[in-house]
């Protein structure tokens, strides 16, 4: 098996998936693999870029930074694409790709390489009609190896395309993430709060669909006392501060800007909420499920049922479902037994199938190819 993969990653940002690849880069790195990494990130930033993201030395970063003020995530695949592929053609090493799979694809069959594509999101979500159907399966077949996050993944990618992937669980540090949660921190919101303390953590988009958690909140408040906290950054800011101060609750909902380390933030909360229109196998979710807190989810495709367990390891409602969602926070008893076994269901589980270092899984998946 070859020592070298070349990775094809070109926008990173602060969510789950960099969290993963970057866990997954530097463990090979250790390994001593060789590992090249395309990304459209500025030359200038390089340093910053390692610091930020913690990059193993040993990796060479490989940027496609040739137009600095270009923000569209397609330009920015394309660029990365024309970098790779050069590359490709004088020099070996497998491909892999966790983001905008088909132009990575067309690389390798065109180089003469072997390809490992990660898929993130659930077909469910993309696959809208007949032609988009036939274009994903014929380029997806393509590949050499396909991996997902579940096994609920797994059965999408079997349904929509009649094709075969594998389980590649992501990374999860669960002694790193309970050491940092006890991070000793004075956050008057929460504090002598007796009230229920909700907490929502994930990029302020239309996929995370904040705003359906905001609507629930409003109607919660005229039953129960309730704060609720949201830590994220993204397009949908400013849309949901303005909810926020026409809805007069600014006293009751704070937005932080996205940290390093939410978890000292759901120490002091009470439940965790999760309402995203759709996910891959959300970080975020087992992440909570490290610190034993009750998780609220909506049922999206994929990744919170089986996480959740069908809902014997949490509560699970319909995307979208504003009345549902209020209904279960209103209702909820943190304290009782029916939760607290939920809350241990939950933590079992991740005990179960995660593991810190990703790279052991990965190396097994690719002997074969």
């Amino acid at each position: 098996m070859t020592k070298t993969f070349n990775f094809y990653f070109p926008c990173i940002e602060d969510g789950g998936l960099e969290k993963n690849v970057f866990a997954l880069v530097n463990s090979l790195a250790e390994k001593k693999y060789i590992i090249n990494f395309f990304t459209y990130e500025d030359n200038t930033r390089r340093a910053k870029l390692r610091k930020k993201f913690f990059f193993n030395k040993r990796i060479n970063v490989i940027t496609s930074n040739f137009f600095p003020k270009i923000n569209n995530r397609y330009l920015r695949y394309f660029f990365c694409f024309i970098q790779l592929f050069f590359f490709s053609m004088f020099n070996k090493g497998i491909i892999v790709s966790f983001q905008g799979n088909i132009l990575p694809i067309i690389t390798a069959k065109i180089t003469g390489r072997k390809i490992i594509i990660r898929c993130n999101t659930a077909p469910s979500k993309y696959i809208n009609n007949y032609f988009k159907k036939l274009f994903f399966k014929f380029f997806y077949s393509l590949s050499d190896l396909i991996l997902v996050t579940s096994e609920d993944f797994k059965k999408e990618i079997k349904k929509y395309f009649q094709l075969k992937s594998y389980v590649h669980r992501q990374s999860l540090d669960v002694k790193k993430i309970q050491k940092q949660s006890h991070i000793n921190l004075k956050f008057s919101f929460f504090e002598n709060f007796k009230g229920l303390k909700i907490i929502n953590i994930g990029r302020l988009t239309h996929q995370k669909d904040q705003m359906s958690l905001l609507k629930a909140f409003v109607k919660l408040i005229k039953y129960r006392q309730a704060r609720l906290l949201i830590i994220g950054d993204g397009s949908d800011r400013d849309m949901l501060e303005k909810f926020i101060e026409n809805n007069n609750i600014s006293d009751l909902v704070k937005i932080i800007s996205y940290t390093k380390n939410p978890f000292k933030y759901v120490k002091k909360s009470n439940v965790k909420v999760l309402s995203s229109r759709y996910e891959g196998n959300p970080n975020i979710l087992l992440e909570i499920a490290c610190l034993k807190k009750i998780i609220i989810s909506s049922d999206s495709k994929v990744g919170p049922r089986e996480i959740l367990q069908s809902g014997k390891g949490g509560l699970l409602y319909k995307v979208g479902e504003i009345n549902k969602l209020s209904e279960l926070l209103r209702t909820i008893n943190i304290n009782s037994k029916k939760i607290k076994k939920k809350v241990n269901i939950s933590y079992d589980y991740i005990l179960k199938n995660y593991q810190k270092d990703i790279s052991i899984p990965f190396i097994k998946l690719i002997k074969n190819i």
